[in-house]
C-alpha cells in the first residue's frame, strides 16, 4: 500500500485526475445554469441577478483566498475548499426557493473560482509539460458539458448538480496526490534575499492596474456569453442535449491550443497574444449580434467560443508573471480573478435585462461594444514580451 501511495504521489495520474474531474465538475455546475433556471420559470434578469451575486461573492473572497493560500499553503486551504464545494452543491440541490438557490450558487461559484488560480498555476509548476496536463481539463470540461445535456434531458434537470458532488470528490483524490513546485518556497527565498513587498506595491503597479481594466472587459464579455449562449441556442429551437453537444465539441477545440502551447506561448509576445484573444471574441460576438443563420452560429461557436478563452488563461499567467513581483504571483492572479468577477457582474446584470426587453441579438451587440473597447485598449497597452519567462516550454 505504501509503495502504491509513493508511486501515486506527484504522478502524472494524480494531475490527470485533478484536472479532468475539476473541469468536469465545473461544466456540470455551470454549462446549463441559464437553461436550468429559465426552465424552472425564472426570467433572464433573475439568472443575471444570480450570476451577479455569485460574482460579487467572488470579488469579496478572491483576495482573501489568495492571501490564505500564500500564508497557510495551497494544500491546506484548497483541500478544505474542494470539500466545501460538495456541501454547497448539496444545498443547491435541495434549495426550496430562489433565495437559497442564489446563496448556494454563490458559494459553489466563489469556491470553484477561488481555487482556480492555484489549479491553473499547478499546470505550469508540475513535473510535466503544461499542455499535457491542462489538456485533460479541457477534455473533462467537454465530457462534462456533454454529460450535462444528456442527464438533464434523460434523468432530471437537477441531475448535473448531483453529479457535480461526485466529480469534486474525485478531484479531491487527484489534488491530494499532487506536489507541484509552486512559487511559495521560491518567494520565501527571494524575500530572505531582498526587501519585502506589500500589497500596496501591487495595487500601485500602473501596468497591472491597466491590465486589470482589460481583464474586466474581457471577462465581462466572455462571462455573459458563457452564461447566455446555451439559452440562446435553445431559444433558436435546439434541445438542451443538442446545445450541450455543440458546447462540448466547442470545448474540445481548446485541445490544439493547449497541446501546442509549448511551441508558441514562450515565443509570441504578450501583446500579440492579447490581440488574438480579444480579436477572436470580437468575431464571435459580431456573429451572435447580427443574428446570422444557425449553421454559421454553430460553426463560430465551435471555432471561437473556447480557444480565445483558454489562450487568455495562459496569457494571463504569462502577463502576471511578467509584470508582478514573484512574491505576489498568487495574489496577483487572485486580483485578476476579482476584476473578472466585477466585469461579469456588470455584463450579466445588464445583459439579462436587455434579453428580457429586446432579445438575444441586442444583448450580444452590447457585448460586441465592450470587447471592441477592450481590443482598442490592448493596442495601446505597453507590456514586455515575457518571452524570457519560459513558463510553457
Amino acid at each position: 500500500m505504501e509503495r502504491l501511495l509513493a508511486k501515486y504521489t506527484n504522478s502524472y495520474a494524480s494531475y490527470v485526475i485533478l484536472f479532468f474531474f475539476y473541469d468536469l465538475a465545473f461544466a456540470l455546475f455551470s454549462a446549463l445554469i441559464s437553461v436550468y433556471l429559465i426552465g424552472k420559470g425564472y426570467a433572464a434578469s433573475q439568472v443575471s441577478l444570480l450570476i451577479s451575486v455569485a460574482s460579487l461573492a467572488n470579488m469579496a473572497t478572491q483576495p482573501v483566498i489568495g492571501s490564505l493560500t500564500e500564508r497557510f499553503g495551497m494544500r491546506a486551504v484548497n483541500m478544505v475548499l474542494f470539500a466545501a464545494s460538495c456541501l454547497a452543491a448539496g444545498l443547491f440541490v435541495i434549495a426550496p426557493n430562489f433565495a437559497i438557490i442564489v446563496v448556494a450558487y454563490a458559494l459553489i461559484n466563489l469556491i470553484m473560482n477561488g481555487v482556480n488560480p492555484v489549479v491553473e498555476r499547478m499546470a505550469t509548476s508540475s513535473p510535466y509539460s503544461y499542455g499535457s496536463i491542462r489538456s485533460w481539463g479541457s477534455i473533462g470540461f467537454a465530457v462534462g458539458t456533454q454529460v450535462t445535456g444528456i442527464i438533464y434531458d434523460g434523468i432530471a434537470p437537477v441531475a448535473p448538480y448531483i453529479a457535480f458532488i461526485f466529480a469534486m470528490l474525485l478531484a479531491i483524490v487527484g489534488f491530494w496526490g499532487t506536489q507541484p513546485r509552486l512559487a511559495e518556497t521560491e518567494a520565501a527565498k527571494i524575500e530572505d534575499e531582498g526587501e519585502s513587498v506589500s500589497a500596496k506595491d501591487l495595487v500601485t503597479n500602473r501596468k497591472f492596474l491597466y491590465y486589470l481594466v482589460l481583464m474586466i472587459l474581457f471577462a465581462a464579455v466572455a462571462g455573459a456569453a458563457y452564461s447566455f449562449t446555451p439559452a440562446m441556442l435553445t431559444n433558436k429551437g435546439m434541445e438542451a442535449s443538442a446545445a450541450s453537444t455543440v458546447l462540448s465539441v466547442a470545448a474540445l477545440l481548446e485541445l490544439p491550443v493547449l497541446l501546442l502551447s509549448s511551441r508558441f506561448m514562450d515565443k509570441i509576445p504578450n501583446k500579440v497574444l492579447l490581440l488574438v484573444c480579444f480579436g477572436g471574441i470580437v468575431i464571435q460576438m459580431a456573429t451572435y449580434a447580427f443574428n446570422l443563420p444557425l449553421p454559421i452560429i454553430i460553426a463560430v461557436t465551435f471555432l471561437l467560443k473556447h480557444p480565445p478563452v483558454i489562450l487568455n488563461i495562459m496569457t494571463n499567467m504569462k502577463v502576471v508573471n511578467t509584470i508582478v513581483d514573484p512574491r505576489q504571483q498568487i495574489t496577483g492572479l487572485a486580483l485578476v480573478k476579482t476584476a473578472q468577477s466585477f466585469g461579469t457582474i456588470i455584463s450579466n446584470n445588464i445583459g439579462g435585462r436587455i434579453i428580457d426587453a429586446v432579445g438575444y441579438p441586442a444583448m450580444f451587440l452590447f457585448l460586441l461594444g465592450l470587447i471592441t473597447a477592450g481590443l482598442v485598449g490592448v493596442i495601446f497597452f505597453q507590456v514586455p514580451s515575457g518571452n524570457d519567462k519560459k513558463l510553457f516550454s
